[in-house]
């Protein structure tokens, strides 16, 4: 093999390495189990998957709502069969996270553009400390993005490579994870299926209309995806939910107020508050290209469907904050983390789109346009890096005690006492991670959690 090949495969698979590199500081290695993920560990106590899912049904409406309880059993699967570990509980979501940044930089590469590219969304999407933060937590909140990016990519690809068994099969699986993972994805389904329609209708100069994204849809798998959600639902989430009554805005208003948690703590975390300078960049670089002689003009198709996809990913945000609202339930920012993923990707393909028209001109000026961007999002990317690269060594380097038989004993069950119910979750917390300790299956007592 020649120095040139080797370097070529290199680069090709520099993107894909770094996505794995992220994943896996993100991942929460060494970080014991807290009392979000108490539940999910807490379901694997018992005896057999039927038993585990017939605790979810009956805790579905009251404990579990929102849930569809899928990634409780996948939790189940992975601490009865694998072990008993804070990593293997989290092991959906960091799996997810891999898919996220797979499919990203896959999506880059069959819409042609270069590796730069790829890293520089790989960088966007690791400036996302929402979203990297949900790579490494036993919730189902990773694999909302993860199933939206893979998704899109199906449908992006598919018309290109209409008879490749692998990209349907592919297709197949990404939609039905997220048909069965949370009810949020029935929102990014057809957002990014729209998206990759409208992409497509550009790069061929066909017309838009119904019939056509009917078909480009694939209406079988639709059905399928519609059929196996809506079954999961009745069975869950959609029985009904209690009454909260709570203030949709008090979270948000606590720390900055909802405005600073849409942007600052969401959906353009990434840009890392340089909104001047991102905003100027994109007018440069976007007024730039449509100023171009008419010989040129027909590049700018490629700006529809990254923009679209920015204004889906914030539609779609504001409907999840409606929906909280009505509910009279908490409007968090954590129910926007498929947007945050998509949203960073759009604006990232904007801007490539944008480089590709200026390099048609002079390939110089566009790869000025990526190395600018590149610029842009690494900011943040290094920042976290930092963070997170400190948060993991000071998890690995804890020195465990190891426990004595008599902490291994399985203790008995025991429920709450007093006015306050913390007391007790703090308790199981710490029975939960010393259980983790002692390794062995998950105690009974957890079962009265």
């Amino acid at each position: 093999m020649t120095l040139s090949r080797s370097l070529a495969i290199a680069a090709r698979a520099l993107p894909f390495m770094l996505g794995v590199y992220v994943v896996a500081l993100n991942a929460s290695l060494g970080r014991p189990l807290w009392i979000d993920e108490l539940s999910h560990f807490a379901f694997a106590a018992e005896p057999t998957t039927s038993a585990a899912w017939h605790r979810f049904l009956a805790a579905a409406v009251h404990n579990q709502h929102g849930q569809t309880g899928i990634y409780i059993i996948l939790n189940y699967w992975t601490l009865t069969t694998l072990g008993v570990d804070p990593t293997l509980l989290r092991l959906p979501s960091i799996l997810s996270g891999l898919l996220l940044f797979g499919s990203a930089v896959m999506l880059f590469r069959v819409l042609g553009l270069s590796v730069l590219w790829q890293v520089v969304v790989v960088g966007a999407l690791a400036g996302q400390h929402l979203l990297m933060h949900y790579v490494g937590e036993a919730r189902a909140y990773a694999p909302i993005p993860a199933a939206a990016v893979g998704l899109l990519l199906f449908y992006v690809a598919q018309p290109l490579h209409p008879h490749s068994r692998t990209l349907l099969g592919f297709g197949i699986v990404v939609a039905l994870f997220g048909a069965v993972i949370h009810p949020y994805f029935a929102l990014y389904w057809p957002a990014v299926c729209l998206v990759a329609y409208v992409h497509r209708q550009m790069r061929t100069g066909e017309p838009l209309g119904l019939v056509s994204l009917v078909r480009f849809a694939n209406p079988a798998l639709v059905a399928l995806g519609a059929g196996l959600y809506l079954l999961l639902a009745a069975l869950t989430w959609l029985r009904g939910q209690p009454h909260f009554g709570f203030d949709p805005f008090e979270w948000l208003n606590q720390s900055h107020g909802p405005v600073a948690h849409f942007t600052d703590y969401s959906h353009t975390q990434f840009l890392h508050g340089q909104y001047t300078v991102a905003a100027i960049f994109t007018v440069v670089a976007v007024v730039g290209a449509l100023a171009l002689p008419a010989p040129l003009r027909g590049c700018r198709r490629g700006l529809w469907a990254p923009a679209l996809l920015m204004l889906l990913a914030v539609t779609v945000s504001l409907l999840l904050g409606l929906i909280s609202y009505l509910s009279e339930y908490w409007i968090l920012a954590r129910q926007w983390v498929g947007s945050v993923a998509l949203f960073a990707i759009g604006l990232v393909w904007f801007w490539a789109e944008a480089a590709r028209i200026w390099a048609r001109v002079a390939a110089p000026i566009g790869f000025a346009v990526c190395l600018a961007a590149g610029l842009l999002v690494s900011d943040q990317a290094l920042r976290i890096h930092r963070v997170k690269l400190s948060e993991l060594q000071a998890h690995l380097s804890q020195p465990g005690i190891p426990p004595g038989p008599e902490d291994c004993a399985p203790p008995p069950a025991f429920g709450p006492t007093g006015p306050s119910i913390d007391a007790w979750n703090d308790r199981l917390v710490a029975l939960a991670n010393r259980n983790i300790d002692c390794g062995g299956p998950v105690w009974p007592v957890f079962r009265t959690y």
